[in-house]
């Protein structure tokens, strides 16, 4: 698989290395054409080389058309040849002033079955391609060329291995890789859709979606009416309806290809709006006029039960966001469900499951607690319904303001009287014991007088 980039060293001049690919074609073939076709090409380069001159690429070129032409050869060659062969003939080209000319031919003829190795044909041509990926610079969009090959090997092969192999580089290298290739609209969606067919070979429905999603993006809004842009609007639309992890339909409602639908599939464009923003009781209504198997030619005529599965899971997550209490009763939902009491826990289960609501089960009083909910459209209505809550915390919030302001206020004054009482005590206590000493002192006169009493007594 794409690894970092690595250089491919083969001993040589471009003329000898030319000349031998030749006649090792010739030998495939078992004629001798390519070689005297060359011939006359290779002789001026020889004497280039010769004299060490500064080769002219032209002439490179000319003679690597008619090596590229007969390297279809390579695909009759014995098995323990071709990956030599091929890794000589990139070699060669990468000595051409455009490399880009004769690579994607290259990387078709790798696409294609290898007749002396069928067992083993696929991995070699990965291996192949894979070092033709690794010896290109990073930016080149040569690369674009071979990761196609790539992909299309693993499709065809349906190498489950191989596409593991694959994968991480698809989820977290692919964006890069496109931004410095610099693609074209058609050239991008060519290769997420290729890679949306490997993902589908290969089992991954999830991959798979999600590349036929961004090929969807990659049509312009100018395009957006024409056939193939109505075909890709269809294939994504069915896919995400089908798909029991897609519940988050804005890519797709976003998408100008998906709009035009309203026009040329206007009962399947209508079917996307329910699962957008309504109920299950729409969707069996809806259901009841349009039967699944006669829209947009049977896209969803098997797909029943899984989008009744769906509509019950988007249904409760709107209940839950809708609810002001955030308490849902069981009857509540067995209601809108349309299911038996005793399947509710089941439901919300599978909803918490699949991400979209979190909360808690009281079987105790039978409702169901919400701690968050996903809101499948954001619009006016959901605006209100934020704005309301909002002004529900800020009650709260002012109420708790209110308390905390009252006791804040009751503690001040306690503290306030308290300073005041401990003051009148400290006061008091200190007028009490002047006034004991006063009374003391009148209370033993003749102790105050003594000295003058002893002072008489001696005259």
């Amino acid at each position: 698989m794409p690894a970092p980039t690595t250089t491919l060293l083969i001993e040589g001049s471009f003329s000898e290395l030319a000349e031998e690919f030749a006649n090792y074609i010739d030998s495939l073939r078992k004629e001798g054409s390519l070689q005297s076709e060359i011939a006359p090409l290779l002789q001026p380069i020889r004497e280039q080389e010769q004299s060490e001159g500064e080769p002219d690429q032209k002439q490179y070129d000319e003679v690597l058309k008619k090596i590229v032409g007969a390297a279809t050869a390579l695909n009759g060659a014995p098995e323990k040849e071709i990956t030599p062969s091929y890794n000589l003939l990139v070699h060669l080209v990468q000595q051409s002033s455009d490399p880009d000319m004769f690579l994607p031919r290259i990387c078709t003829y790798l696409a294609k079955p290898f007749t002396t190795s069928p067992q083993f044909g696929p991995t070699l041509a990965i291996n192949i391609l894979t070092t033709i990926f690794n010896t290109l610079s990073a930016n080149d969009s040569s690369r674009y060329h071979v990761l196609l090959a790539i992909v299309a090997v693993i499709r065809q092969s349906g190498s489950g291995y191989a596409f593991e192999a694959l994968k991480p580089q698809l989820v977290d290298q692919l964006p890069t890789w496109l931004s410095a290739w610099e693609l074209d609209a058609e050239e991008a969606q060519k290769l997420h859709l290729a890679v949306a067919d490997a993902s589908t070979a290969a089992g991954d429905d999830d991959l798979a979606q999600s590349h036929v999603v961004q090929a969807l993006q990659t049509i312009p809004a100018a395009e957006s009416t024409k056939p193939a842009a109505r075909d890709l609007g269809v294939r994504a639309l069915a896919s995400a309806l089908r798909r029991p992890t897609v519940f988050d339909f804005t890519p797709l409602t976003g998408s100008d290809a998906v709009q035009a639908l309203r026009s040329s599939d206007s009962t399947l464009f209508e079917l996307l709006e329910i699962f957008t923003s309504d109920t299950l009781d729409a969707y069996e209504e809806f259901v009841g006029a349009n039967p699944l198997a006669s829209i947009s030619g049977g896209v969803l005529a098997d797909a029943s039960d899984a989008l009744q599965t769906k509509m019950r899971l988007l249904t409760l997550t709107s209940l839950a966001s809708s609810t002001p209490s955030r308490s849902l009763p069981y009857a509540t939902i067995a209601s809108a469900l349309r299911v038996p009491a005793s399947d509710v826990e089941m439901w919300v289960i599978d909803t918490i499951r699949a991400g979209l609501v979190e909360g808690k089960l009281s079987q105790l009083r039978s409702e169901f607690l919400v701690h968050r909910a996903t809101y499948r459209v954001f619009g006016e209505k959901q605006w209100s319904e934020v704005q309301g809550r909002l002004m529900v915390w800020r009650r709260s919030l002012e109420g708790v303001l209110t308390v905390i302001r009252s006791e804040r206020e009751r503690f001040v004054r306690e503290g306030i009287q308290a300073a005041a009482d401990q003051e009148a005590a400290a006061a008091a206590g200190k007028n009490g014991d002047k006034g004991r000493g006063f009374v003391d002192r009148r209370r033993n006169p003749q102790q105050a007088s003594q000295p003058r009493e002893v002072e008489g007594t001696a005259e």
